[in-house]
């Protein structure tokens, strides 16, 4: 029964104590705004209370505690309580009670201990006692301690311990209910303990303990509920020595609810904050650059001879070795009439409609590869197909060109070898990537076309590396790149929600652009002049800043269209790039210097601009398309340098993955490779 009583205890104590965060917690989660009318103001207060409650006799608290299942084994207790508290933690209390104590035992296994001798015995008896109690306590409120004075809380916590002095009197009686023994009864000769209290009675120290719960009903009254235990320092209580030789302690507990009277509260006053007048604060204007790059003589349109270089790969759909439907397939008897230069003859089905000329090239990779077979009857390739579905969907994939040139161009088989990888030479996907993988695979699966014979190579170039030879077309721009108006707020992403354009003519007539949110613009010259041949023109920028700000920047352009002459034409050359690089090739590099270079006329000008494709963070692609720029730019001025040359004027560009300006789409692979490049426009200024 000793080891049920206390676990018993134990139980409901944790569980009181687990309850109480929460309930706390619960109970400021429910406060609203306005202040409460039933909480106390403020922690430091003095209060008066009255208590009732009920009382266990526990016997000795070393050896026999016992549990009271008899009849009469409840008592009763009442009292007074005074509280000081000092602050939201600590308080003392001073405590008046009168209890009742008492108990009873049925054949009891107990030692009697009687100036260190004694015979054990089975004792059945009960016991009565009355208790005037007097506690000096320090209390503990650890609720506060752990999370905090809050005044709106209704409920709280606390330890309290402390000690005090028990004047008690008792009555024993065996088991037929005869008066044996006395507690306090002063001159009889069955009294036990001390006679030295009020009027005789047993006087004994104490220490207490306990913890308690208080639930306010208003600012001034609460509801305290306390557990308390109590140990005297005698054996001699319930007028039985007994326990553990040479140990003498009794225990008695209580439950008891109270109610309180809380006064003379003693609020700390509220530190009195310096009055603060509003001042009204201006944002400061965002720190921007804005500038318009507008050439003098705007082209209308420009015929280019272009040098269209070629990529080695046919790429191939996924779960597919067959060569996909965008590329341009022939029939036996159309293969006469195919040349280089009629390419326009032979237009893929589902052509992506930008820069259809220039993909009408690359569509036809492989009858441009079979044409210059048969013309070069001594020419040898190797077909390499990379799949991650396995070497042989690698080689069935080279297969499938190889049997479409020995079928339709009537190449011998022996020209043509094949074979399967898992991953391309030049792989797009790098270990350890982890973003936009699925393009990136995309482009992977392909196969590649190598040569050693230089008439299918690009011009001085040779090795299985070499690009095949490029093919020139010409071409008609109706807006070239020196034709367009460069809008630039640097700065505009960080700063800018958005920011619009506003064009005055010194007529009053007023053009608007926008919104747009990017660093740069650009408007063709020949939209913003119309019909004019010239203008001069107000450029007003209207940004709306994101700390709510409208910015506006000014400037004034002029701007002129040029009609070119029957027999000017510009030049165009690529520089390719594989994936994510920004240094041309030792192949690319040759070319600009041996083939690039020489072509640029005296006193001409070179624009340079740099692309990526779309996969990859814009503002980085931004950055390397503009290092791509810069890379073909120091190769060419070196080789010019060499040759003791200062008379070109370079203007570079680096437009990132800017969708607009790309110079193809982005819906297939070979249109992503294709905007890895520097494209090269010399153009003869005479």
């Amino acid at each position: 029964m000793k080891k049920f009583y206390h676990k018993k205890s134990m139980v409901i104590i944790a569980l009181l104590l687990a309850i109480i965060p929460f309930a706390s917690r619960a109970q400021e989660s429910n406060t609203v705004t306005n202040a409460r009318t039933n909480t106390a103001p403020c922690y430091k207060y003095w209060s008066v209370g009255v208590f009732g409650g009920l009382t266990q006799f526990n016997g000795d608290l070393s050896r026999d505690l016992w549990v009271n299942l008899y009849s009469k084994s409840v008592g009763y207790t009442a009292g007074l309580v005074f509280t000081k508290q000092f602050s939201r933690v600590l308080g003392v209390r001073a405590r008046i009670a009168y209890s009742q104590v008492q108990s009873s035992v049925d054949n009891k296994w107990v030692w009697d201990y009687e100036n260190g001798n004694g015979t054990p015995q089975n004792i059945t008896q009960s016991f009565s006692a009355t208790i005037i109690e007097s506690d000096l306590q320090l209390s503990v409120n650890w609720l506060n301690w752990i999370v905090g004075y809050k005044p709106e809380r209704i409920f709280s916590s606390y330890l309290f311990a402390g000690a005090g002095i028990d004047q008690s009197y008792g009555v024993r009686r065996d088991a037929n209910g005869v008066e044996n023994g006395y507690l306090g009864k002063k001159d009889n000769l069955l009294n036990d303990g001390n006679t030295s209290g009020i009027k005789g009675s047993n006087l004994q120290f104490k220490v207490v303990a306990g913890l308690g719960f208080d639930f306010n009903l208003s600012k001034h009254f609460s509801v305290p509920i306390e557990l308390a235990w109590r140990w005297q320092n005698s054996d001699l209580l319930d007028m039985t020595r007994g326990g553990a030789k040479g140990v003498v302690n009794d225990m008695y507990s209580s439950a008891t609810v109270g109610l309180t009277y809380k006064f003379g509260y003693s609020c700390p006053k509220p530190k009195e904050l310096p009055v603060i007048v509003p001042i009204a604060v201006v944002p400061e204007a965002p720190a921007i650059r804005f500038f318009v790059i507008a050439p003098k003589n705007i082209p209308v349109e420009r015929k280019v001879r272009e040098v269209f270089p070629l990529r080695n790969y046919v790429f191939f759909n996924k779960g597919s070795s067959e060569i996909p439907g965008r590329y341009i397939l022939l029939e036996k008897d159309q293969v006469k009439d195919f040349r280089e230069d009629h390419l326009d003859l032979f237009v893929p089905k589902n052509l992506s409609g930008r820069s259809d000329r220039q993909m009408i090239v690359y569509y036809n990779i492989i009858n441009i590869l079979g044409d210059r077979l048969v013309q070069n009857p001594s020419a040898t390739v190797r077909l390499t197909g990379a799949s991650m579905e396995g070497i042989e969907d690698g080689q069935a994939m080279a297969e499938s060109i190889k049997r479409y040139l020995v079928n339709i161009f009537g190449i011998e088989a022996a020209r043509i070898i094949t074979e399967g990888r898992l991953k391309p030479r030049i792989p797009s996907e790098q270990p350890g990537g982890a973003n936009e993988l699925e393009l990136l695979r995309e482009g992977d699966r392909r196969a590649s076309i190598w040569s050693t014979s230089p008439a299918l190579l690009m011009e001085y170039q040779d090795g299985a590396d070499a690009p095949p030879k490029p093919v020139e077309i010409m071409a008609l721009q109706q807006t070239p790149l020196d034709g367009l108006i460069f809008f630039n707020v640097v700065g505009a992403k960080e700063t800018f929600s958005s920011w619009s354009l506003e064009i005055k003519d010194n007529k009053g007539n007023l053009q608007k652009y926008g919104p747009y949110s990017t660093d740069m613009i650009s408007i063709p010259g020949k939209t913003i002049l119309g019909i004019q041949p010239e203008g001069n023109y107000k450029v007003t920028m209207i940004g709306q800043a994101k700390n709510g700000m409208i910015v506006k920047r000014d400037t004034t352009v002029n701007m002129a269209l040029r009609t070119p002459t029957k027999n000017e034409e510009s030049m165009r050359f690529s520089v390719i790039y594989e994936f994510n690089e920004s240094k041309a090739s030792g192949i690319y590099e040759k070319y600009l210097t041996n083939f690039i270079a020489p072509k640029i006329p005296a006193g001409g000008a070179v624009i340079i601009h740099g692309y990526t494709d779309i996969i990859g963070d814009e503002e980085y692609n931004q950055k390397l398309s503009l290092a791509r720029a810069n890379d073909v730019l120091g190769i060419l001025q070196n080789s010019l340098k060499k040759a003791g040359r200062s008379d070109v004027r370079f203007e570079v560009y680096g437009f990132g993955e800017n969708q607009k300006l790309s110079p193809f789409d982005n819906n297939f692979p070979e249109e992503r490779f294709y905007n890895r490049t520097v494209i090269i426009d010399i153009i003869n200024n005479k």
